[in-house]
């Protein structure tokens, strides 16, 4: 399909999260995945499907074609020849080798490093050929290369190498070269990119998107209401109620990857004990939150492997159940007991408190805070409620984010399952404890580490799905991570917008944002 030249009008999206950071290297929140979709390029990515497709490559290297070699330790890409950045420079493999160098760079505190820690060097036999030559074999290195972080500039970035390089003004005016071309970001209120005529693949078809951020979701509704903007990407439950009464929309429901959960810090001293996460656990029911805060349409969710997925195991569904009586067996053998009759357990003189942190105005989330207070209260815990807001909460290492920081007890939030299970590695490995990774949780544990490794380097399905279950159990007992729900996201895009195609992978939404389409040019929300 080919747009050329541009010509689709002027598409205004609302969300309720700001970006940080325009670099998913540093940062790899959804809004700055959305965004930074329009903007860079990256070698793969996954298409409604869940297909592993090209994307600044030819073609995905594999044994057949002769890119992965025999004993998966040496992959071969070749780049487009008509990729250019944003000021009209080549991109070649020198783009690539630095930003490789970016990525294993010590003193730049990238969201993780896995994949990327067993590369022992990179080839640049051509300025389109890149050779990766691996110390140990990853089986998801071609899925996983330039999946998660886009392709940087050498030319612009590489006085930033190093120490500060978060700081530097690139990164909140990038120059990239996917469909769109960064035009201005208003801190607060919106970013705009306008159509790349110079983009290598089909589109863009539009002139212009407009993406608005409105942290309050009652007032994002509004504005969708009153025409201020014409779509919503991962709109509120709350857009249901309003589905009738919104002409010239559509909604799509879009059962994503994402699970909702509770991240639990097991540096704290409460949380520490294994039966107090196990409590807390199976003191939560599921259902009620379910039906109660999103009319059934999310589903529970026992572990973080999807149902869907063949890697799925359900020893969680089996262990953590909703069983108050066992949490109170569990807090009372730890030493928690309501001793003073005030309905909160205590020990040692100490109340049993815990605080639940979240993304303040995301309305979903309260109520889903509110509900939790009330369930753990039933067995003596007492939940108190301290949010932030996303680009607090989300922040990088650098920018002192609360996760990243480890300053939380319970977090709630969703995070991605991607198709392959090799990139649990990075949130639980005791290898990946930030800033050197996403285990937030600050979980330690010798024999899921060794595990998670082995499943990382195992190329036979039965045989990782073996490792993969007894990772489940390991995860299901020791739950530095608590599942809630598997999310099943709303979007209300304009009914003239055509290839609107929502992703349930990271690749997020804006994957295919070249093909988006207005069937009549519509200037509403200007």
């Amino acid at each position: 399909m080919s747009c050329r030249p541009a010509g689709g009008g002027r598409l205004v999206l609302g969300m309720q999260q700001e970006p940080e950071i325009l670099n998913e290297a540093v940062n790899s929140m959804v809004a700055v995945v959305y965004v930074c979709n329009l903007l860079f390029s990256k070698f793969v990515k996954h298409d409604d499907s869940m297909h592993l497709v090209p994307d600044l490559i030819t073609e995905i290297p594999t044994l057949e074609n002769g890119g992965i070699s025999a004993d998966h330790l040496v992959y071969t890409y070749h780049l487009r020849k008509d990729a250019f950045w944003h000021d009209g420079t080549p991109v070649t493999s020198k783009d690539v080798e630095f930003s490789y160098r970016v990525m294993t760079h010590p003193d730049i505190n990238v969201e993780t490093r896995q994949g990327w820690d067993i590369v022992e060097n990179v080839e640049t036999p051509g300025p389109y050929t890149v050779i990766f030559r691996l110390s140990e074999v990853y089986v998801n290195f071609a899925g996983d290369c330039f999946y998660d972080e886009s392709v940087l500039p050498e030319h612009l970035l590489s006085d930033a190498l190093g120490e500060g390089f978060q700081a530097h003004p690139f990164h909140t005016a990038p120059v990239g070269s996917g469909p769109f071309v960064f035009h201005e970001w208003v801190s607060g209120s919106h970013i705009t990119v306008k159509a790349n005529g110079d983009y290598y693949g089909d589109g863009p078809c539009l002139d212009e998107i407009v993406i608005r951020f409105v942290p309050d979701g009652n007032a994002l509704l509004m504005q969708l209401e009153t025409g201020s903007i014409m779509g919503i990407d991962n709109a509120p439950g709350e857009l249901l109620a309003l589905a009738d009464g919104l002409v010239g929309t559509r909604i799509y429901r879009n059962p994503a990857l994402f699970n909702e959960h509770l991240d639990v810090n097991c540096e704290n001293g409460i949380l520490a004990d294994r039966r107090v996460r196990k409590a807390i656990a199976v003191a939560i029911d599921r259902k009620e939150i379910s039906e109660r805060i999103y009319g059934g349409v999310w589903i529970p969710a026992y572990s973080d492997e999807h149902p869907g997925s063949p890697y799925h195991s359900d020893y969680g569904s089996r262990t953590l159940r909703y069983d108050p009586p066992e949490a109170r067996r569990l807090l009372a053998e730890s030493g928690w007991k309501d001793t003073d009759g005030d309905g909160i357990r205590e020990r040692g003189g100490e109340k049993l408190e815990i605080e639940i942190t979240s993304t303040a105005g995301r309305t979903s989330r309260e109520r889903t805070q509110i509900v939790l207070q009330n369930q753990l209260a039933e067995v003596g815990i007492d939940l108190k409620i301290r949010n932030y807001h996303p680009t607090v909460l989300f922040a990088s290492w650098d920018d002192r984010g609360v996760l990243k920081r480890g300053r939380f007890d319970l977090a709630l939030y969703a995070f991605l399952t991607p198709p392959d299970p090799s990139t649990k590695e990075g949130s639980y490995s005791s290898d990946f404890i930030p800033p050197k990774g996403q285990n937030n949780s600050r979980f330690r544990d010798g024999e899921l580490t060794r595990l998670l490794s082995e499943g990382s380097a195992t190329v036979g399905f039965e045989e990782r799905k073996k490792i993969y279950d007894e990772v489940a159990r390991i995860l299901a007992e020791e739950l530095p991570v608590i599942p809630l729900l598997w999310v099943t996201q709303l979007d209300v895009m304009p009914a003239a917008l055509e290839n609107y195609r929502p992703n349930p992978t990271q690749s997020g939404d804006t994957w295919n944002a070249a093909q988006w389409k207005l069937a009549r040019e519509e200037e509403t929300g200007k």
